[in-house]
């Protein structure tokens, strides 16, 4: 356009000054913030495309899971109080008993038994085996779940359950798993099973209402609410260990049975409800609550479609909560909390606080397992105070020659001098892509689906299971030291080998990490 050059220059202060306003309105962590500004003044086309769809803040939805309306009543029978805190707990696991439950309404639960899988083949062995058994439900919550062997044969064992009368329902994240046909699960919905996707990206899309950026990468799979599993694994063939398109994984999955099912059954309704507007009755009985709002609400024309989350914009403050059914706990093995965290929760950070607060308070070690490492700065100065204070802080991540994305790789590499340099030490794993993500603090044990980045710290949907139990964390202890053996170490003379060149490149990966 034929404009005088004061009049551009005019509108692009204009333009700087305003989104500059916005960003810092949003109150993000500085990091984010700066990297935001700059990207929107110095790059305004591609930066504003990106704050649109990906950055911009989510307006907090009104989920049934902040206010927890979903409660299983069996989590009134269990320890959510700290004065109500079994006495074997020393002050450091208290402490972070209390943390969850404020931060995540997190109860303390007792688990019949925990047995973690470190082999793909096994995880989905396993898995199958217990899909097979099931009499009442399956609910099966991932993030990628792909059109290839492992996946056919997931669907095809959902679906004899399925046609046995079993209830399934599977909920996929439609980022995760972008591209996968309706017909992948068409013999699982023609048996009567159900398939919903979390966050589904609609075409044009609406700046205004961002879903790209917001994704739920938990893994969860339930069955009858006795048996459960979380962890890293997803649905395709490189987590069962089958290769093919995409090579072998390494990844962790935990099963854990028991009364701290509960807690992962409790996650996949609320993401269900939040999902579809379908409050799932386990018993067959609707609750009074929820009959109630169902009463008051229009009746809708023929052949219509509810729009997701209607449900939650019927709840009006001070509703009481909708309970399932009593279960009267009767575990009596390890301690468990099942912790989420999400964009949208009351304390997005919750999953970040503790693991901070963990490391914080770790006497002895505290080892990290975790495909994607972008600290943030808490958890910097938690990792160096730590190894200064002699804790033994071990750090697993994949080489970048295996890892699946080289910026992440470089942004990692970025922070490896100031934690060597403190004394932490870091290993990189050189078997192939590591993908499991875990924690051995102390006598404490965590698995999940949380990644040590700001986007599973602050972005995305995730849940981990933290278990106060010397044998559960010895078992996960056990894996630690095996995956060290298909580890390579590092130490600061091998740091500057690297030679210029590739030092500027993970400086400016780290300038990006707060966006990543």
């Amino acid at each position: 356009m034929d404009l005088p050059a004061w009049l551009w220059e005019i509108a692009f202060a204009a333009y700087a000054v305003t989104v500059t306003i916005i960003v810092v309105s949003e109150r993000r962590r500085p990091t984010t913030t700066l990297a935001l500004v700059l990207a929107l003044v110095f790059v305004p086309v591609i930066g504003l495309l990106v704050y649109l769809f990906f950055a911009q803040r989510m307006v907090r939805r009104r989920r049934l899971r902040a206010r927890r309306v979903i409660q299983p009543l069996a989590a009134t029978r269990t320890i959510a109080a700290i004065s109500d805190l079994p006495a074997e707990l020393p002050p450091i696991q208290r402490g972070l008993v209390q943390l969850a439950l404020a931060t995540a309404a997190a109860p303390l639960r007792r688990a019949a038994a925990v047995r973690l899988h470190s082999d793909g083949a096994e995880t989905f062995a396993a898995m199958l085996e217990r899909i097979a058994a099931a009499s009442g439900y399956v609910h099966a919550e991932f993030y990628i779940w792909r059109d290839d062997e492992t996946g056919r044969q997931m669907v095809a064992a959902l679906a004899a359950c399925a046609r046995a009368g079993v209830r399934v329902r599977v909920l996929i994240d439609h980022v995760g798993s972008f591209g996968l046909s309706d017909e992948h699960f068409a013999a699982l919905r023609d048996a009567g099973g159900e398939v919903a996707l979390f966050g589904r990206l609609r075409f044009p899309a609406r700046p205004w209402r961002p879903r790209a950026n917001y994704r739920n990468h938990r893994k969860i799979l339930v069955i009858d609410g006795e048996v459960g599993f979380i962890g890293g694994v997803n649905i395709g063939n490189e987590y069962a260990g089958r290769g093919g398109e995409h090579p072998c994984w390494r990844d962790l999955m935990v099963e854990v049975t028991g009364d701290a099912v509960v807690g992962l059954g409790t996650v996949f309704l609320e993401d269900w409800l939040a999902t579809t507007g379908q409050a799932i009755d386990l018993q067959g009985v609707l609750p009074p609550t929820l009959e109630r709002i169902d009463a008051r609400r229009p009746a809708r024309r023929p052949g219509s479609r509810r729009r997701p989350g209607a449900l939650e914009r019927d709840l009006r403050a001070g509703d009481p909560f909708a309970v399932l059914p009593e279960r009267p706990p009767s575990s009596t093995g390890p301690l468990a909390q099942v912790i989420p965290s999400g964009p949208d929760a009351p304390v997005a950070e919750s999953i970040a606080a503790q693991i901070v607060a963990a490391i914080a308070g770790a006497t002895q070690r505290a080892w990290l397992v975790t495909p994607y490492f972008i600290p943030d700065e808490a958890l910097m100065l938690t990792l160096r105070t730590a190894a200064l204070r002699g804790v033994d802080v071990r750090i697993v991540v994949p080489s970048a020659a295996h890892s699946d994305s080289r910026l992440t790789a470089l942004a990692a590499a970025s922070y490896y001098d100031e934690l060597l340099d403190a004394g932490c030490r870091i290993f990189e794993y050189e078997a192939g892509m590591l993908h499991a993500k875990y924690f051995v603090i102390d006598e404490l044990a965590a698995v999940g689906s949380a990644n040590v980045d700001s986007r599973s710290f602050y972005i995305n949907y995730e849940v981990i299971a933290m278990f106060y139990s010397a044998d559960v964390t010895a078992a996960l202890a056990e894996v630690f030291v095996g995956d060290l053996a298909d580890a390579r170490e590092l130490t600061e003379g091998s740091r500057p080998e690297q030679g210029r060149a590739a030092r500027l490149l993970e400086g400016v990966a780290r300038v990006l990490s707060p966006l990543l």
